[in-house]
């Protein structure tokens, strides 16, 4: 997996273009040299892609590179220092952000936000596991308004499409973590996203959990007229054998955007991560390999 095609690298001012059989304004998402600088520190430094309706996409990268600042940004929880976001057709700053927000799905296990209150993070842990899923109708985190039999109708659907059809009126408290991260997903699922927003969504997790989560973001995707899905994440393995393009992020900025093929390769994981790493792909999935002798090199002092 060492040859590169021409090209595959990112310039400065890269600008991705949708391919030429995507009508221009179809984007799910389109954003233009996005800055953001908190405190003095740049968090994000003039980042540009666009996200494709119907198809699956990954961001790549280590911890504390922007990944999840970039998401904040595209669900107006954090405001652009510089530059543009249109999210589903709708400029930020020039939309009703509530009503944008119902048509996103966003499913983030962190508890701590941060000040910023992420919907998907965090549920009343005392509702039933239905309850919890009907909660996402009115993207709040308890079950405040009366909610009618068509909402628990749906609610229940989606529970036993993510395989917690026997959970249904168990505490949500009581679920497994790696239960609750699919009751998430189902919440996030409930008003039939235009896009799903998946923020580290395996983190924390054995791995059975891990591997029936990501069975439910695969069942997600064979669905008929699936939404737009943007998977964060730093672990290659998580990525769904339909992943369409994959944008490989550092310091704020993605320095590589393109095909599977094209960025997950020893040479662009390696300088995203700062580690030496082997890849190679088993079954249409990638598995990451971090071989003996890089250690010496990460164990020195810096």
């Amino acid at each position: 997996m060492t040859d590169q095609p021409p090209n595959s690298e990112v310039p400065p001012d890269f600008s991705p273009d949708l391919p030429p059989d995507i009508p221009a304004g179809s984007a799910a998402v389109d954003v233009g040299d996005l800055v953001v600088v908190r405190q003095g520190t740049t968090i994000l430094d003039k980042v540009s892609c666009r996200l494709e309706r119907g198809r699956y996409t990954a961001i790549l990268g280590p911890n504390g590179c922007g990944k999840t600042t970039f998401a904040r940004c595209l669900l107006g929880q954090m405001f652009a220092t510089r530059g543009s976001v249109t999210v589903l057709g709708e400029t930020l700053g020039e939309t009703e952000i509530k009503k944008l927000r119902r048509r996103i799905g966003i499913v983030n296990p962190t508890t701590d936000t941060g000040g910023y209150h992420t919907m998907g993070a965090v549920v009343d842990a005392d509702l039933s596991t239905t309850e919890a899923v009907i909660t996402g109708f009115f993207a709040t985190v308890g079950l405040y308004d009366a909610y009618s039999d068509e909402q628990m109708g749906r609610a229940r659907e989606l529970l036993t499409m993510v395989g917690l059809g026997h959970r249904m009126d168990l505490r949500f408290g009581l679920l497994s973590t790696g239960e609750q991260r699919r009751a998430l997903i189902a919440r996030a699922l409930v008003h039939v996203p235009e896009l799903l927003i998946l923020d580290e969504p395996t983190a924390g997790l054995d791995l059975a959990g891990r591997e029936q989560v990501l069975a439910t973001v695969e069942q997600v995707l064979s669905q008929p007229d699936p939404p737009a899905v943007l998977m964060i994440t730093h672990h290659v393995e998580e990525l769904s054998p339909k992943t369409h393009r994959v944008m490989l992020m550092r310091e704020g900025r993605f320095i590589s955007v393109g095909t599977p093929d094209q960025i997950i390769t020893p040479e662009k994981l390696s300088e995203a991560f700062g580690c030496r790493v082997f890849v190679e792909r088993v079954h249409g999935r990638y598995w990451l390999q971090v071989l003996p002798e890089a250690w010496v090199d990460l164990a020195k002092p810096v």
